[in-house]
């Protein structure tokens, strides 16, 4: 991307789509990404403010459940609303199982938001991918793909099936 992350409005730039991403096929998380953009394979979602608090919830739970030493966390720090009346938050992401090596600074990365307020978390290092699922005839799509392609059913993209 040319553009710096302060600068770059999603909703404008060409080839982004809203979607839903997971990891492991574990919990699901609405997303914006351009599905070519690619690191290994793998997808670079960015996320509202609302989504980065799921995140950092459900990332803590992991690392109390197997230890910091598996598992990054993020951590969504409020400060209040800005003088424009929205919110104002500091996104973090901290790799605790070099803190030993490399100290609290190289481990620590302040995620700076979009000029939509999307936060890029794990792009270009975690394993997301876009969220399939399972239409009534059968076919197996990304999360955001409707009508389905096999028998042309139109589907909500956003609503997780049970």
């Amino acid at each position: 991307m040319s553009k710096t992350m302060a600068a770059l409005n999603l909703n404008a730039e060409p080839g982004f789509l809203r979607t839903v991403v997971t990891i492991d096929g574990t919990d699901s998380y609405e997303a914006v990404l351009h599905p070519e953009r690619r690191w290994n394979g793998f997808v670079s979602p960015f996320f509202t403010l609302d989504e980065a608090r799921k995140l950092a919830s459900d990332t803590l739970t992991l690392a109390d459940q197997y230890g910091y030493d598996c598992a990054d966390t993020v951590h969504v720090i409020d400060g209040g609303a800005g003088s424009d009346g929205a919110p104002r938050a500091v996104v973090l992401h901290v790799r605790w199982m070099y803190l030993e090596d490399e100290g609290p600074t190289e481990v620590t990365t302040v995620i700076t938001p979009t000029a939509d307020g999307r936060y890029l978390i794990g792009g270009w290092e975690w394993t997301w991918s876009i969220q399939t699922r399972n239409c009534p005839c059968g076919a197996w799509n990304d999360h955001h793909v409707t009508p389905c392609p096999a028998c042309d059913r139109e589907g909500d993209p956003f609503a997780l099936a049970a």
